[in-house]
């Protein structure tokens, strides 16, 4: 009997000792699998607690940790599922239209200018030495709303044998005219009474509009490379002008003709007539009946001698006159 308990005994302790083995090793799996919270090694259940706490610290950062950084990765994953607005190309597709509009406008041709003519006074007369000692080679329209340019002023031609400027001889010729209509009653607006100007062909006839002149007089001299050619020429502007109104285009010619006739019925020049032009700045710019005068060729040996000539210089100034005198009335 005695035999039998101290056999149950034995087995009883054999069975604890191995529970306690297994659960030992068991104990150590678990430990080893963990993560180590800290390199210090655990002694007490002061230090154990510690331990505890800092393994809580530690795994709720990991948590928060991992919570952040998964928030990053599905907001990242919605934006690239979200469609993509790229404002900067939005704004210019919608200015397209705009710049397409402004394009068009652009390429739209200038509207045709308003054609007509101002108020004139009879007894005004304007008078327009042609040229001036300088040149201006910049450029102007030849008449309102034109693409086509020319320089705004030349300086002319030269005498073949008095090698005297053109715009000095219209000058003392326009002078002479100007002193003849005063003595008729007329008032006179000068474009220029001195070779130091800088005045365009456009602002001659811009002075001319402002003064409402009854009548516009263009003075000029004319040149050849042909010694031989001679004669007074009147230039005025051609029916269907685009610039210019129809009735400032046929009074301009009716004056032209007038101015011509009187000339070379003062002097016996030789009468060629009128050249019907589109292209002369200083007509196109004109809202008053206009004539350009070519008072002789200084390109001819005789005709410069005569317009460097004080008296046949007073014989032309009259016939202009003349001419002026019986178109104004």
């Amino acid at each position: 009997m005695k035999k039998k308990y101290k056999m149950m005994i034995v087995g009883l302790l054999a069975v604890l000792v191995l529970g306690i083995g297994i659960a030992l090793t068991a104990s150590k799996q678990t430990k080893s699998q963990q993560p180590k919270v800290s390199t210090t090694t655990i002694t007490n259940n002061t230090a154990k607690g510690e331990a505890s706490e800092a393994e809580k610290q530690a795994l709720k950062s990991s948590e928060q940790a991992l919570s952040e950084a998964t928030k990053k990765v599905v907001e990242s994953a919605n934006k690239k599922e979200e469609p993509q607005t790229n404002e900067p190309q939005q704004k210019q597709e919608a200015q397209k239209p705009q710049q397409a509009q402004q394009t068009h406008q652009t390429a739209t041709p200038a509207p045709a200018p308003v054609k007509q003519a101002v108020p004139t006074n009879n007894k005004v007369v304007c008078i327009d030495a042609g040229h001036q000692r300088y040149g201006n080679s910049a450029k102007e329209p030849i008449g309102p709303g034109a693409s086509q340019t020319k320089a705004k002023v030349t300086t002319g031609a030269t005498g073949i044998r008095s090698h005297r400027t053109e715009s000095q001889i219209n000058l003392e010729i326009a002078l002479k005219l100007q002193r003849i209509l005063q003595s008729r009653g007329y008032t006179v607006v000068m474009c220029r009474t001195s070779q130091d100007v800088n005045i365009s062909n456009k602002e001659r006839a811009d002075i001319a509009n402002k003064a409402h002149a009854g009548a516009f007089i263009r003075l000029h001299c004319d040149s050849s490379n042909n010694q031989s050619v001679n004669g007074v020429t009147g230039l005025a502007p051609a029916s269907g002008n685009p610039y210019l109104s129809p009735s400032i285009v046929s009074s301009s010619q009716s004056l032209t003709r007038a101015v011509v006739n009187g000339l070379c019925s003062a002097t016996g020049a030789k009468n060629r007539g009128l050249s019907l032009v589109n292209n002369m700045s200083g007509i196109n710019w004109t809202q008053v009946p206009v004539a350009l005068v070519e008072m002789g060729f200084i390109s001819n040996p005789n005709e410069d001698a005569n317009l460097t000539n004080d008296a046949y210089q007073e014989k032309v100034a009259n016939g202009i006159a003349n001419g002026i005198a019986s178109f104004l009335h």
